[in-house]
C-alpha cells in the first residue's frame, strides 16, 4: 500500500545537546543564502526511523522511513490501512524516546509518499516488464534497467517503476524466507507528484494522504494507462468472415500490433507521421480483434 515516506513537522524546537548526544548524529553548519544567517543541519541515522533531519533555522524536523520495514522488518509484506495508526504511534513513541517531544499525528505533512503493490504473476514477471518497456506513458520518459527486470516511467515531478521483486531480494542477499516470499512478484511503486497529493490535501497533510482513497486513486490512474497488446493465435475464420467489411482495417491493425510487439513507441514514431501514428493507435482501440494468450490485466485483488 505504502512504502517509503518523508514526513515533516514545524516548528519543532529541539535542544542542541539532545541532538548531539545521539551517537549517529552528523551536524553541518552552513550560511543560508536567503537570510544571511548561519544555520545547522543535523542528520541522524536511527535504528528504527532510518533517517532523521533537523534544520535549526526553520525548526523543521523530517523523517524518511519505510513504513513496512518499520512495522514488519521488510518491505515484501504489504501494509494495510489498518496499519497506518500503528505507524504514527511508532514514530511518536520513538521521537519521545530520542528527544522527549510529542508531535500530534495531524501536524505531519508529506513531501514524499511511495505507493506500492505486489502483483503475483508467477513466471510472467519478465514478460510483463518486456511488454511495459515498449510503452510510453503520457508526459513521461521510459527507462529500462537490467534487461527484463525493471522498467521506469519518469519526469521531473513523479516516478513509476515496475520490477522483479524476487531478483531484487536475491541481489540484496535477503533471508531465504523473504526470497521465497518474493517469487513471482511484479512490484509496482509510484512516487506521486505534488499536484497529485494536493488534490487530496492542499497542505499535503500526512493523515489525509496515507489512506485507502489516495492509494486507490493513484493505483487506478497508473493501471488505466497501461496497454495490453493482443495475441491473435486463436483467431479463427468464422470471426474473419463475420467482419469481411473491415478486412483491410483488420490487416492494418494486425500489422501495427506486430510492430508494437517488436519496437518501442519512440522507434515506431519514427516510422509514421504524427497523424498516421495517432490513427493507428485509435484504430487498434476500435477494432476488437479476439485476444488469445495475452498477459492478464494487472489489478488490485483486495
Amino acid at each position: 500500500m505504502f512504502d517509503t515516506v518523508v514526513i515533516k513537522a514545524r516548528p519543532i524546537h529541539l535542544e542542541t545537546e539532545a541532538l548531539l548526544n545521539i551517537e549517529k548524529c552528523k551536524a553541518v553548519t552552513f550560511l543560508n543564502k536567503e537570510t544571511g544567517v548561519l544555520q545547522t543541519r543535523y542528520e541522524i541515522y536511527d535504528e528504527e526511523l532510518s533517517y532523521i533531519k533537523y534544520l535549526d533555522g526553520s525548526q523543521t524536523l523530517s523523517i524518511q522511513v519505510s513504513i513496512p520495514k518499520l512495522l514488519y522488518g521488510n518491505n515484501v509484506n504489504q501494509i494495510t490501512e489498518n496499519n497506518i495508526p500503528s505507524f504514527f504511534e511508532r514514530v511518536q513513541n520513538r521521537l519521545y524516546q530520542l528527544f522527549s517531544i510529542h508531535i500530534p499525528h495531524l501536524e505531519w505533512s508529506i513531501s514524499r509518499a511511495d505507493i506500492c503493490w505486489n502483483f503475483q504473476v508467477g513466471k510472467n514477471v519478465g514478460e510483463y516488464v518486456r511488454m511495459l518497456s515498449k510503452q510510453k506513458l503520457p508526459f513521461k520518459n521510459t527507462r529500462i534497467y537490467n534487461q527484463d527486470q525493471t522498467v521506469e516511467f519518469y519526469n521531473k515531478s513523479s516516478r513509476i517503476i515496475l520490477y522483479d521483486k524476487h531478483r531484487q531480494m536475491q541481489k540484496e542477499k535477503a533471508s531465504t524466507e523473504l526470497i521465497e516470499l518474493s517469487k513471482g512478484i511484479l512490484r509496482l511503486e509510484i512516487r506521486p507528484s505534488d499536484s497529485d497529493m494536493k488534490k487530496f490535501s492542499a497542505t499535503k497533510n500526512a493523515v489525509e494522504l496515507l489512506n485507502k482513497s489516495f492509494f486507490e486513486y493513484m493505483i487506478t490512474k497508473v493501471l488505466n494507462e497501461i496497454e495490453y497488446p493482443s495475441s491473435v493465435s486463436t483467431m479463427d475464420l468464422s470471426w474473419l468472415m463475420g467482419n469481411r467489411e473491415n478486412i483491410s482495417k483488420i490487416e492494418t491493425v494486425l500489422g501495427f500490433q506486430m510492430l508494437q510487439s517488436i519496437f518501442d513507441e519512440p522507434a515506431l514514431r519514427q516510422l509514421y507521421t504524427s497523424s498516421t501514428y495517432a490513427n493507428r493507435k485509435n484504430l487498434t482501440k476500435k477494432i476488437a480483434i479476439p485476444k488469445g494468450n495475452c498477459l492478464s490485466r494487472l489489478a488490485i485483488n483486495s
